[in-house]
């Protein structure tokens, strides 16, 4: 039975309860000059490389009446209603509005985040003509000031900062926008894209909100003082991350009227990405992108660097994100971008669309970062401006079959994701991760729930300002993501997407343990885990081979094995991402001490079939066990810890409910008699820390015979 409304809504209070760890504010003048970026003595230091500043807190400040009114509200919203989405979950920030400060405060402390997502709403809103929570023209100003005051940096040591060195990712630079204080650790160039982006909006919105001719004089000086610093000029970029350049030049435009950085310094970016796509971007580094245009997070890094091994696929639609200005730059008179170009980001986009998004609006998955990123909401909601944006915005490229009416289409499935998972949780206030991944240190020590929920509305208002919205009634096209996949050879990654469900079989890669001849994990097509989100081993689907106390063979080990093969892919399907239409069957195998064992998967969009021809040369009969593992905790699975299945049993369809309420069946054939299983629980792992229920079926192999075991696994078509 689902919990009732009521206690959830007590369980999601009571773990936002507490108050936020404040910091002491500082009304330091407009237009900072940092002598020194030193920290204060007694201030806690923390690496900061990543693309968002520091957050503080975890968004206990949000009022419990208004985090239900606003729960109820999220859940009437029609999907394709933005606007409606947008202004149910801003609902609890509004109570932080401090007249005084002229800012959102939280314990005390208004962060530039936080208020520059706010004035995107605000002034988005105001450019709509909407009412309601998301409309306060009167907020616009005082935010404008706030941002280009005290959290405008203007020198540092008396310096403007020179550009960064070919290869090098520098944080702390100026111009550029910070957290006040004079703490310029807070830096980041995320912040001067996101705050350029605001300050861009308010000054679309002038006329409507009634801007000062003093505050307008304000953003054209700050975006344009920062957009045309050394730090961001062509050829200097922050590794392979253009976007945020492509944010900067977009701003610089809209709010001077110059479209130079637009039409030269872009195109720029963009043809140098795409240059770099197949060779290296920078000595003794690696190209832009892999065999398939997988994402590669360090440029400046080997191939053979264990991040540079695995797509990361939330930067790859971050990244993305730089083609959102594509028609507006054409449109101001950019020369079109050279074929070649255009034919990276063409290959580029249908690779993201078709290897890194779900039927549930959801990225498929995995990531160089690790746990540092997997199922991070504040990334998932940045891979959805990235590539909702990046789509959108080149829509004249025509990259895409159905470009705009697939990004309207995954984007309405993206906002019916939030609304169960707020539906779960009773707040609109999201955790910080999904399926309880806690290994980031984003979670750990620098989450902040409103600020993620406010990233949500900033990114809805943006993208129904882009004609992305499909409200009932609206005559907007919207194009479902076909069956698909994408395969990259040179980081063995195979992902699937169907209606149904998704999944990717990946190479073993050493710091998550996750990968083999199985698939890695399996979601519906509402986002819900199945037989798990990773994992290796006795935790994850599989099966393992033993011959008394001795492991021979293992199909998931999370890790490289002797004798271990890769799974061959087609080759009319390698490096490629396309429409799934038919069966693709992918084949791979291990041998150790007598005993060979080749696997077939055939992958179809409703099915995976998985078929395992176990040779065994030893005289003597070997073990066999199958794991069917499911995902989650709570009472309304099917499986019981505990519970025993005959053979009869085993014969039969085995129909399937975690204990999230997801559903899929399962048919083994081929099981000697004698076949036993039970269902045990299992230890948690860091790429799988919520396991559910898991079936392990024991058979035992006769020597020297040969002995085939069928898998089928069937998802059904996404229901309650």
């Amino acid at each position: 039975m689902p919990v009732p409304p009521a206690p959830r809504r007590t369980a999601a209070l009571a773990v936002l309860a507490g108050a936020l760890a404040g910091l002491p504010t500082d009304a330091t003048a407009a237009g900072t000059d940092v002598s020194s970026p030193a920290a204060p003595a007694a201030a806690v230091v923390r690496p900061q490389s990543e693309i968002d500043p520091p957050d503080a807190g975890d968004g206990a400040a949000a009022d419990p009446g208004a985090l239900a009114s606003a729960e109820d509200r999220l859940q009437d919203a029609d999907p394709g209603d933005l606007w409606a989405a947008a202004g149910a979950v801003i609902s609890p920030i509004d109570p932080l509005w401090s007249p005084g400060e002229g800012a959102y405060v939280v314990s005390g402390v208004a962060r530039a985040r936080l208020n520059a997502e706010m004035l995107l709403v605000h002034a988005y809103a105001a450019l709509a003509g909407r009412e309601g929570s998301a409309s306060h023209p009167e907020r616009v100003e005082p935010l404008v000031r706030l941002l280009t005051g005290r959290m405008y940096v203007a020198r540092l040591n008396g310096r403007v900062a020179k550009a960064p060195a070919p290869g090098h990712s520098v944080t702390v630079h100026a111009p550029g926008f910070s957290d006040p204080g004079g703490d310029v650790r807070s830096m980041h160039q995320a912040l001067d894209a996101v705050v350029a982006r605001a300050l861009a909006v308010a000054w679309r919105a002038r006329d409507v909100v009634g801007l000062s001719a003093e505050a307008r004089e304000l953003i054209q000086d700050r975006v344009s003082a920062v957009a045309r610093s050394p730090f961001w000029r062509s050829p200097s970029r922050l590794l392979n991350q253009i976007n945020w350049s492509a944010d900067l030049y977009a701003a610089d435009a809209t709010v001077t009227g110059d479209p130079r950085l637009l039409k030269q310094d872009y195109r720029r970016q963009l043809i140098w990405f795409a240059d770099h796509a197949r060779k290296a971007a920078y000595p003794g580094g690696a190209p832009n992108l892999g065999s398939g245009f997988a994402f590669r997070y360090l440029p400046q890094r080997a191939a053979t660097n264990p991040t540079n091994r695995s797509d990361t696929v939330e930067y790859a639609n971050i990244v993305l994100g730089a083609l959102a200005y594509v028609d507006e730059a054409r449109a101001a008179g950019m020369p079109q971008l050279p074929k070649r170009t255009r034919d990276v980001f063409r290959r580029l986009a249908r690779r993201v669309t078709w290897g890194d998004w779900t039927a549930a609006g959801y990225p498929n998955w995995d990531s160089g970062k690790g746990v540092g990123r997997l199922h991070l909401t504040q990334y998932w909601l940045l891979a959805l401006r990235g590539y909702a944006a990046g789509t959108e915005g080149s829509a004249s490229a025509g990259y895409l079959p159905a470009q705009v009416p697939t990004t309207r289409w995954l984007v309405r499935r993206a906002v019916e994701l939030y609304q169960r998972r707020a539906d779960t949780g009773g707040s609109v206030i999201l955790p910080a991760s999904a399926f309880g991944v806690s290994g980031s240190a984003l979670v750990k020590n620098t989450f902040d729930g409103l600020t993620g929920t406010a990233r949500f509305a900033s990114t809805l208002a943006e993208l129904a300002d882009r004609g992305l919205a499909s409200p009932p009634g609206a005559r907007a096209p919207v194009t479902p993501l076909p069956a698909a996949y994408s395969h990259d050879s040179d980081i063995g990654r195979l992902a699937v997407t169907t209606p149904r469900y998704s999944t990717a079989f990946l190479q073993p890669w050493t710091p998550l343990r996750v990968g083999g001849l199985e698939p890695a994990r399996l979601l519906d097509a509402r986002g819900r885990a199945l037989t798990g989100v990773g994992g290796s081993g006795q935790g994850a689907l599989g099966l393992t081979i033993t011959a008394g106390p001795r492991r021979l063979i293992e199909t998931q080990p999370g890790v490289r094995r002797k004798g271990h093969t890769e799974l061959a892919v087609p080759k009319s399907r390698r490096d490629h991402a396309a429409p799934l239409s038919g069966e693709m069957t992918v084949r791979g195998g291990e041998a150790s001490d007598g005993v060979d064992l080749d696997v077939t998967h055939r992958i179809a969009s409703g099915s995976l079939r998985t078929t395992y021809r176990v040779r065994n040369a030893r005289s003597t009969a070997v073990q066999a066990e199958l794991r069917i593992p499911t995902y989650g905790r709570g009472a309304r699975g099917s499986l019981r810890v505990g519970q025993t299945l005959g053979p009869k049993a085993l014969r039969r369809l085995l129909r399937i409910t975690t204990p999230v309420g997801a559903r899929f069946t399962v048919r083994l054939s081929g099981l000697p008699s004698g076949a036993t299983g039970r269902v045990v629980r299992v230890a948690t792992q860091a790429g799988n820390p919520t396991p559910g229920p898991q079936l392990r079926v024991r058979v035992l192999l006769p020597g020297e015979r040969t002995t085939t075991l069928e898998r089928l696994i069937r998802v059904p078509a996404a229901t309650d």
